[in-house]
């Protein structure tokens, strides 16, 4: 009878350890990066399936990536105080385990991706794994330019839902811009991310041996002036999409917000750097990105060239039509719904007009 107590106890207690071996929090982070691409680029209507092997599958592998890390940075992790109750280095699973589970989850998310969604698809969550364990995982320690390899490395998923939709047309397709455009944003969204981690936590990661910029700016100034520039960098980000036609004018007007609100917590920790200015300034860092991936979901745009001999003549212009815009399908079935409640629609401003801003849910009507 205590026997069976005993294992069921053990049992209810791996799920916990399972988690904190594959960094959930983390893990789920990367999982929702892999979505917009899914969301935008999906040709037809959204299959809940592909949808959902992209979903279990990102997280599946980046569950694998993390606990190979682990792995490696056991001795690492014993020296630091945020570290040493993983359960690694706690003893509570042993290496041998941590192995397997790192084997199963790779291999059942790549399969997966493979087979839920296509090869393509696998191919960059394998490179991610690799990028992530081989590379960034052994730098660490060797240079703090580790930070740039695994930002890289964390904007792979980005690319993951992309793949998912259209497998390796996504070349030639209109969405490449956009996957480029939230592969770039991600990438340099990672570095004042991780700067101030690793400022907030830099006594840790001096025991633990790491080498990475902020652990030697005493005061955190340095690491305030080298984040300036990548935020000063993704404020430019929704503009450069809209002229580029990626996305409406309606991008930059929503990410002026989560913008404005990161921009303030680097000023405060900029005037009084301490521990609880910069764990805002890193907070708000989740806040933008969540946001900006949303925003860029909602508002993205693609034109597609029409074949010459399909070509239609523009009722009101008289002129022939060389693209199209595309909406994504998920998209369109929603401004069906709701385009008559929208206010952009309703009310015709000269700036709204004048600038051609749309609302996604105000059909395509003034897009841009």
């Amino acid at each position: 009878m205590r026997r069976a107590r005993r294992e069921r106890s053990l049992l209810a207690s791996r799920p916990p350890l399972y988690w904190k071996l594959a960094k959930g929090k983390l893990t789920v982070w990367v999982a929702i990066s892999a979505l917009p691409g899914y969301l935008l680029a999906v040709p037809g209507a959204i299959d809940p399936c592909v949808f959902a092997a992209l979903g279990v599958g990102t997280l599946l592998t980046s569950a694998s990536a993390q606990s190979m890390n682990q792995i490696y940075e056991i001795p690492r992790d014993a020296l630091m105080a945020r570290t040493a109750a993983r359960p690694l280095p706690s003893g509570r699973i042993s290496t041998t385990e941590a192995a397997g589970f790192a084997l199963a989850t790779s291999s059942l998310g790549l399969g997966i991706l493979t087979f839920g969604a296509n090869p393509a698809t696998a191919a960059i969550a394998g490179m991610t794994i690799v990028t992530y364990v081989c590379a960034y995982t052994p730098m660490k320690v060797l240079t703090p330019y580790n930070t740039h390899v695994g930002a890289i490395s964390g904007s792979l998923p980005t690319l993951l839902g992309f793949y998912a939709a259209l497998g390796t047309s996504l070349v030639t397709s209109p969405w490449g811009g956009h996957a480029l455009w939230l592969f770039t944003m991600q990438t340099l969204w990672q570095m004042p991310h991780f700067y101030a981690l690793a400022w907030i936590f830099r006594a840790d990661y001096l025991k633990g041996g790491y080498n990475m910029f902020p652990l030697t700016d005493v005061t955190g100034l340095k690491t305030a002036a080298m984040s300036r520039p990548y935020l000063v960098a993704m404020c430019a980000m929704p503009w450069a999409a809209s002229a580029l036609g990626l996305a409406s004018w309606m991008l930059p007007i929503g990410a002026a917000i989560p913008s404005a609100l990161w921009w303030q917590s680097l000023r405060r920790f900029e005037q009084n750097p301490s521990i609880p200015t910069c764990r805002r300034f890193f907070l708000g860092s989740l806040t933008y990105l969540l946001a900006t991936l949303a925003l860029f979901t909602v508002y993205a745009r693609a034109e597609q060239p029409i074949d010459p001999l399909a070509k239609s003549t523009d009722a009101d212009e008289g002129q022939e039509t060389a693209s199209r815009t595309l909406e994504p399908a998920w998209r369109l079935r929603i401004s069906k719904m709701f385009s008559e409640l929208c206010p952009h629609e309703t009310i015709q401003t000269y700036v709204l007009g004048a600038l051609k801003f749309s609302c996604p849910f105000g059909g395509t009507k003034g897009s841009a």
